[in-house]
C-alpha cells in the first residue's frame, strides 16, 4: 500500500495517514519497552512480533533508508551542479544522473524513486516539494524505529534473529546515530534504567558554540576535585542549567537570520517577478515613443536598478551568496569582478557616445518627417485647399465656417501637441521623484515631440465635410434636447413610485460594484500613507535592525576581543617610533602634535616633545585611524558581552535568590547577616514585579507561598514578595484590564527597583568592569597614546595558559596581602628604631656643605626603608653609610642583620613562596582533572580498569552510556517538553529534579555492570 501510495500524487492525504498510522505504532512499541531489562519477556514478545511481520518490516526499512539519503543527495555539491540558480527545478534525467552518480542507490531505488516524482510537460519537477513530502515523515518514524532497533539490540544481545533487521536498519541507525541519546538513570525500582531519547541539531550546534565550551572547560576545572558525589551532582546540574540558559540565549541570538532567509529569498523572488513584468509592460507601452522619451526612461531605470543594488537587502543577499561560495568560485568571482568592473567602464562610455549621436540623429536626420510625408495623401492635400469657385458667391457663410473649422483643428492640434508634452513632462517628474496630481485613470503613454508622424499622419477632413459634419452635430443635438426632456417627464414618474427599500438596494448595489472594481495599476513612485502608519513602520524597522545589530555583536564577540588586541600591537608598534625633541611645536606636523603626548620642564627649562620619528609622513595618520578603530571596537565589544553574558549573569543571580527563597526559606525563616552586603542587596528585588525575569521559573513566589504559607502567613508572606490580592486570586478565566498606553503610563509600568538592582548586579561583574576598564583606556589613548600600552595585558586574558600564570598571583590573594601587610609593618617597625638612633647613617650626599638626609623626617624614612631596603640584596645596610669605628657599630650590625633575616629571607622568600605554590597547586589540579577525566567516569566514578577489559571500553562508556553532554541535553530535553507528554522515566525524572534529589544518577554503578553476568 505504502508503494502505490508513494507513486500516486493524488493519493498523498492518504499517505500521510499511514505514515502516522506507523508512526503511532511504533511509538506504543516503545512505551512498552520502558525500564526493559536483559532478556526480557517483554523484548522476546517484541523480538517475535518483528520477526513474524518481517516482510513488512524489510520494506518499510527500505523505503526509509531511500527518503532518508535524498536530503544528502540535494544538499550535495555535484547536485547543485544541475541547478546553479537554486530554482528548485530539475529534470528527471538529471536527477537520475545525481543519483547513479552519488551510487548510494540501485537501480530499482532509482526507478521507483523516479516514479514517485511528478513530473510537467517539460519532463521537470520540484525536487524540494518532492524531498519535504517524503524525507521529513521518514525522518520522524524513522527515528522511532532506530530507537525501538536500539533498545532491542541492547537489552536483546544474543537474538541472532534481531541480527538481520540491524544489518538492514545499518543506514538507517547510522544516520539517526548523532541524534540519538540515552542515558542511564536508577529507576524507581533501584535498577539501573536506560532511557532513549532525541537530540535536536540545534542543541550540539549550540553545545560547540565558545562561550559553551569556555564554561565547560571552567565547570570541570572547579568541580571535578570537589566535594562527594552529591555536591558533585548538585554542582552538575546547576552547571547544566546555566549552560541551557546559555544556549538558548546563543539560539535566540543567531536563529532569527536562518528563518529568515527563505522568506527573504521568497520575498526578493517576487519582487523580481513583479518587477521584470512592469519592465516588460513598459517596455512595450515605450515602442513608439521618442528618442528623448526613450533615453528619460533608460535612465530612470538605471537609477532604479543602482538604487536597489545598493539597498541593505540586496546586500545581505549578496553577502549569503558570498557565505555559500567555494574557495574555487570565490577567487574566480574576484577575477570576474575586476574584469566587469573593467568592460563596464568601456560599455558606459560607448553607450553614453550612442546615446548621444542617436538623440541627436532622431532630432535632425530622424524618420518621423519622412513617415508623415509617406502617410500623407493626394486626397488629403487636395482636400484642404479650398473651393475658388465657392469664394464669390457663398462667401460670408463660408468665411465663418472656415475661421471655425480653423480653430477647431487648431484646438486638435494643441491638444494632441498637449498631450505628448505631458507624456514627457511625466516621465520627468518621475526621474526627479515629483508626482504631479493626476485626474481620471488613464496614464497611458502618449507619442512625444519627436514623432511628427504621429500628428501629421491623420487624416484632416475637408472644409464640405466640415460643415455637413457641423449641420449634422446640430440636428443631432435638438433631437438629443427634445428625447432627453421627455425622458425626464418619464423619469420623474417613476422615481415617485420607488419605496426607500428600493434606494437602498440601489445603494447596496453600487457600493458592491465600486469594490469589484479592479484597481488601476499605478506607477512607482512614493506611496501614500499616514504620518502615524508610517512612523510605526519606521519605528518597528528600526527595532528589529537593532536587535539584528546586537545579535551580531553577540555571536562575534570574541572575534571582536582578537581584532581588538591586533589593533593594540599595531599601535604599540608604532609607539616604538616616539622620540624627545626640543624643537618648538609650532614646525611640526599637525598630525604629530595631536599624537603626542604633553610635554615638561627640565632643569634648563627647555619644553620637552614626543613625537613620531619618521620621514614617510603616514605613520601618524594611521594611529590616529587606529585608535579611533580600537575605541570603536572597544565599545562594540562592551555592547556584545552585555548581549551574550549579561543575561547569564542576571540568570545565576535570579536563580541563586529563588533557589534560597523556595528551599532555604531565605528572608522568610532567616535572615541575612548585616555584613552580608549580597544578600541585603537581593532584599531588594525579591518584592519587584519583574522578579523572577530571566529565570525560567516564573511561578517560585507562589510555591514559596504554598510551602511557608501555613506557617508564617500566607499574606505576610505575599507582602514580603510583593504579591498583593489580585495576584494571589488570579482567574485566568477573567478578562485582563487595558491599560492606557500614554506615555505616563510607559513610565510607570518600568520596574525600577529591579533595573537597580540588575544594574548592581552587572556591575559587580569582574569580565564586565574589565571591558569597562578596557574601554575606558582606550578612550584616555586619544589623550596620551601611550594609554593604549595597556591593553597589551590582554593577552593574558585570551590565552589559558597565560591565565593560569596570573591566577597564581590571585589564588592565595588573601594569604599575599596579609603577608605583605606584616611586611610593611615590621618594616615601618626598623624605620622607628633608624628615625630614633642611626639617622646620621642615613647621608646620601657626598657635598658636606649640603647634606640629604634621607631620615630628617619620619615619611620619608618609611619610604627610604621600603623602596631602598626592601629591593636591596643586602637589606638597608647595603645603602647606608659603613659603621665601622662608629661607637653605635655593634648596634648597627645587629640592626642590619636582623632586617635582612626578617625582612629579605623569610618575607620576602614567603610572598615569593605563596606565588610559586600557588602556580604548582594550579598546574597540578589541572593535571588531576586531565588525569580523571581520562581514567574516571564523572558520572558513575568507575575507574577505567574496569571497562578495558573490552576493547575501547572506558571510550565507548563515557561517549555513549555516561556521556556528560547526554546528561545535559536530557535535562534540556525535559524542560522544553510539556509535562503532560512526559513518559514514565521522564516523569520520575523531572519529578526528583523539582525536589532538588540526584538519586537518580547511577552513582557507582551502570547498567552493564549491573547485568555483567548476561551481557557477557
Amino acid at each position: 500500500m505504502q508503494m502505490k501510495l508513494s507513486q500516486d500524487s493524488s493519493q498523498i492525504e492518504l499517505l500521510k495517514e499511514l505514515l502516522d498510522l506507523q508512526k503511532d505504532m511504533i511509538v506504543m512499541m516503545l512505551s512498552l519497552l520502558e525500564g526493559n531489562v536483559v532478556n526480557g519477556t517483554i523484548g522476546k514478545q517484541m523480538v517475535d512480533t518483528l520477526v513474524e511481520s518481517s516482510s513488512n518490516v524489510e520494506m518499510i526499512l527500505k523505503f526509509f533508508d531511500m527518503f532518508l539519503k535524498l536530503k544528502d543527495l540535494t544538499t550535495s555539491d555535484s547536485f547543485k551542479e544541475h541547478d546553479p540558480d537554486r530554482k528548485g527545478v530539475i529534470s528527471k534525467k538529471e536527477f537520475q544522473k545525481s543519483m547513479e552518480s552519488q551510487k548510494q542507490y540501485s537501480q530499482s531505488e532509482i526507478d521507483f524513486l523516479l516514479s514517485c516524482a511528478e513530473a510537467d510537460e517539460n519532463d521537470m519537477f520540484n525536487y524540494e516539494e518532492f524531498v519535504e513530502r517524503f524525507h521529513e515523515p521518514a525522518k520522524d518514524i524513522g527515528f522511532n524505529m532506530a530507537v525501538l532497533l536500539t533498545n532491542l539490540s541492547e537489552h536483546m544481545p544474543h537474538d541472532a534473529r534481531l541480527a538481520t533487521f540491524l544489518n538492514l536498519a545499518e543506514s538507517v541507525l547510522n544516520y539517526f546515530e548523532p541524534f540519538l541519546g540515552r542515558i542511564e538513570i536508577i529507576g524507581g525500582a533501584k535498577r539501573i534504567e536506560r532511557v532513549y531519547f532525541e537530540i535536536s541539531e540545534s542543541s550540539r550546534t549550540q553545545w560547540e558554540k565558545p562561550q559553551v565550551k569556555e564554561s565547560k572547560r571552567q565547570f570541570i576545572f572547579d568541580v571535578v576535585n570537589e566535594g562527594g558525589e552529591s555536591e558533585k551532582m548538585e554542582l552538575f546540574v546547576n552547571f547544566c542549567e546555566d549552560t541551557i540558559f546559555e544556549m538558548q540565549l546563543a539560539s535566540l541570538i543567531s536563529e532569527p537570520d536562518a528563518a529568515e532567509r527563505p522568506e527573504e529569498d521568497d520575498d526578493d523572488d517576487a519582487q523580481s517577478v513583479t518587477e521584470n513584468q512592469e519592465e516588460e509592460e513598459d517596455d512595450a507601452a515605450l515602442e513608439s515613443s521618442s528618442a528623448f522619451t526613450l533615453a528619460c526612461v533608460s535612465t530612470r531605470k538605471s537609477l532604479s536598478n543602482l538604487r536597489r543594488m545598493l539597498s541593505l537587502k540586496s546586500m545581505r543577499r549578496q553577502y549569503r551568496k558570498l557565505r555559500k561560495m567555494s574557495v574555487k568560485e570565490m577567487i574566480r568571482g574576484f577575477f570576474c569582478f575586476f574584469w566587469t568592473i573593467f568592460v563596464g567602464t568601456f560599455r558606459f562610455l560607448y553607450n553614453l557616445l550612442w546615446g548621444f549621436f542617436h538623440i541627436l540623429w532622431s532630432t535632425l536626420f530622424g524618420g518621423g518627417l519622412v513617415e508623415g510625408a509617406k502617410n500623407m495623401k493626394v486626397t488629403d492635400i487636395l482636400g484642404n485647399m479650398p473651393d475658388p469657385t465657392q469664394f464669390g458667391i457663398h462667401g460670408d457663410v463660408l468665411e465663418m465656417e472656415k475661421l471655425e473649422y480653423c480653430d477647431a483643428s487648431q484646438a486638435s492640434e494643441l491638444g494632441c501637441q498637449a498631450v505628448g508634452e505631458r507624456g514627457e513632462m511625466d516621465l520627468m517628474s518621475e526621474l526627479m521623484n515629483v508626482q504631479p496630481r493626476r485626474e481620471g485613470g488613464k496614464h497611458g503613454m502618449e507619442p512625444g515631440l519627436g514623432d511628427v508622424s504621429e500628428v501629421v499622419g491623420v487624416d484632416a477632413p475637408s472644409l464640405a465635410s466640415a460643415v455637413h459634419q457641423k449641420k449634422a452635430q446640430e440636428a443631432a443635438m435638438n433631437a438629443a434636447d427634445a428625447e432627453a426632456k421627455w425622458e425626464s417627464e418619464k423619469a420623474d414618474l417613476e422615481d415617485r413610485e420607488k419605496t426607500d427599500q428600493g434606494r437602498r438596494d440601489e445603494q447596496m448595489s453600487g457600493s458592491a460594484a465600486d469594490k469589484e472594481r479592479k484597481p488601476v495599476k499605478s506607477r512607482r513612485g512614493l506611496k501614500k500613507e499616514t504620518p502615524d502608519a508610517c512612523m510605526a513602520s519606521f519605528l518597528a524597522g528600526l527595532d528589529v535592525y537593532q536587535t539584528k545589530m546586537l545579535n551580531y555583536l553577540a555571536r562575534n564577540f570574541y572575534n571582536l576581543r582578537f581584532l581588538a588586541l591586533f589593533v593594540a600591537f599595531a599601535i604599540n608598534f608604532i609607539l616604538l617610533f616616539y622620540k624627545v625633541t626640543g624643537e618648538d611645536s609650532d614646525d611640526l606636523d599637525p598630525w604629530v602634535r595631536r599624537g603626542g603626548g604633553g610635554g615638561a620642564d627640565d632643569d634648563e627649562g627647555v619644553v620637552e616633545y614626543f613625537v613620531l620619528q619618521e620621514s614617510s609622513g603616514y605613520m601618524a595618520p594611521t594611529l590616529r585611524f587606529l585608535a579611533v578603530m580600537h575605541t570603536l571596537i572597544s565599545s562594540l565589544c562592551v555592547l556584545g558581552y552585555y548581549c551574550l553574558k549579561v543575561p547569564l549573569v542576571v540568570f545565576k543571580r535570579e536563580k541563586e535568590i529563588a533557589r534560597k527563597l523556595e528551599f532555604d526559606g531565605l528572608y522568610i525563616t532567616e535572615q541575612p547577616s548585616d555584613d552580608d552586603i549580597k544578600g541585603q542587596w537581593d532584599r531588594l528585588v525579591i518584592n519587584t514585579p519583574s522578579f523572577p525575569n530571566n529565570y525560567w521559573d516564573k511561578f517560585v513566589k507562589r510555591k514559596v507561598i504554598n510551602k511557608y504559607g501555613d506557617l508564617y502567613g500566607a499574606e505576610r508572606i505575599a507582602e514580603l514578595l510583593g504579591l498583593d490580592k489580585s495576584a494571589l486570586d488570579f482567574n485566568p478565566t477573567e478578562d485582563a484590564v487595558m491599560k492606557d498606553a500614554s506615555l505616563l503610563s510607559w513610565l510607570s509600568s518600568i520596574d525600577t527597583k529591579y533595573h537597580v538592582w540588575k544594574l548592581g548586579v552587572v556591575f559587580t561583574d569582574n569580565s564586565f568592569l574589565y571591558l569597562v576598564w578596557y574601554t575606558t583606556m582606550s578612550v584616555l589613548g586619544h589623550y596620551n597614546n601611550f594609554f593604549f600600552a595597556a591593553h597589551l595585558l590582554d593577552i593574558a586574558m585570551g590565552f589559558k595558559t597565560l591565565r593560569t600564570i596570573l591566577s597564581s598571583v590571585t589564588h592565595n590573594g588573601k594569604q599575599l596581602v596579609l603577608t605583605v601587610g606584616l611586611l610593611a609593618v615590621v618594616v615601618y617597625l626598623y624605620t622607628v628604631v633608624a628615625f630614633n638612633f642611626f639617622r646620621k647613617f642615613y647621608n646620601k650626599s657626598s657635598d658636606e656643605d649640603e647634606p640629604d638626609m634621607k631620615c630628617d623626617d619620619m615619611m620619608t624614612c618609611y619610604l627610604f626603608h621600603m623602596y631602598v631596603g626592601v629591593r636591596a640584596g643586602g637589606g638597608i645596610g647595603d645603602e647606608i653609610e659603613d659603621p665601622a669605628g662608629d661607637p653605635y657599630e655593634l648596634y648597627r650590625i645587629l640592626f642590619d642583620i636582623t632586617f635582612f633575616f626578617f625582612v629579605i629571607v623569610i618575607l620576602l622568600a614567603i610572598i615569593q613562596g605563596l606565588i610559586i605554590d600557588a602556580f604548582g597547586e594550579l598546574r597540578d589540579q589541572q593535571e588531576q582533572v586531565k588525569e580523571d577525566m581520562e581514567t574516571k567516569c564523572f558520572i558513575c566514578g568507575i575507574g577505567n580498569e574496569y571497562f578495558d577489559t573490552t576493547p575501547h571500553g572506558f571510550e565507548t562508556h563515557t561517549l555513549q552510556e555516561h556521556n556528560l553532554a547526554n546528561y545535559l541535553f536530557f535535562l534540556m530535553y525535559l524542560i522544553n517538553k510539556d509535562e503532560t507528554e512526559h513518559t514514565g522515566q521522564e516523569s520520575y525524572v523531572w519529578k526528583m529534579y523539582q525536589e532538588r534529589c540526584w538519586d537518580f544518577f547511577p552513582a557507582g554503578d551502570c547498567f552493564r555492570k549491573q547485568y555483567e553476568d548476561q551481557l557477557g
